[in-house]
């Protein structure tokens, strides 16, 4: 049986204030960390999508490019332009600066998402509450206009989206069989984190 049509986003709207430049398009090896976004998510996607407010800093990259429909909205405000935009039900939502995604999770996390609204897997829990990851998950167009509720209540924190959605958080135990080490969920907010990108594409290369 032939696995759902799925269309990928790629947010890039942050301002990268952290970083100091567009982190988005820092080299990482021979590749922009966008690069290296575009190289995991599009063989397994059927259309991909960039969000964007500054389009004209991608351009060379030929992939098709919308903007925020509600500016100033953040991440979420991405995540809906994502769908709305979006061709097909299912859509696979990740950022710009996330360069060790692993396609057989992002895989998975389709395959789970049956009547979900949404696939969010989680990475640590303290004080009984867990850290969702709402940028490498996956979310159907059912997620919409619960979305536009949110924005409408300025309510901009994508992890309440498990509040008012049938969200399928997926435990440790489970992502870690397709991510062991839990690279799909690192991105490159500081300079600090770049340096560290720069050891784990290390290993990385070393283990193909």
């Amino acid at each position: 049986m032939k696995m759902q049509m799925v269309t990928g986003i790629i947010l890039a709207g942050g301002k990268s204030r952290r970083m100091g430049q567009n982190k988005a398009l820092l080299r990482l090896g021979n590749e922009t960390l966008i690069g290296h976004v575009i190289h995991r998510i599009q063989p397994i996607t059927d259309e991909l999508l960039l969000i964007t407010n500054s389009p004209e800093e991608y351009i060379h990259l030929g992939i098709t490019m919308h903007g925020d429909i509600i500016p100033n909205a953040g991440a979420l405000g991405g995540i809906h332009a994502g769908l709305a935009y979006a061709s097909h039900e299912t859509v696979i939502c990740v950022g710009c600066d996330n360069p060790f995604l692993m396609p057989n999770l992002l895989t998975y996390l389709v395959s789970v998402l049956g009547k979900h609204d949404a696939v969010m897997p989680w990475t640590d829990k303290e004080e009984g509450q867990i850290t969702l990851q709402t940028l490498c998950a996956v979310y159907s167009k059912r997620c919409l206009s619960i979305i536009e509720e949110m924005l409408n209540e300025l309510d901009l924190r994508v992890h309440a989206l498990q509040e008012r959605a049938n969200v399928l958080c997926l435990s440790p135990e489970v992502w870690k069989t397709y991510d062991s080490e839990g690279h799909s969920f690192f991105n490159v907010n500081t300079p600090a984190d770049f340096e560290k990108a720069q050891v784990i594409y290390g290993t990385l290369r070393e283990l193909v």
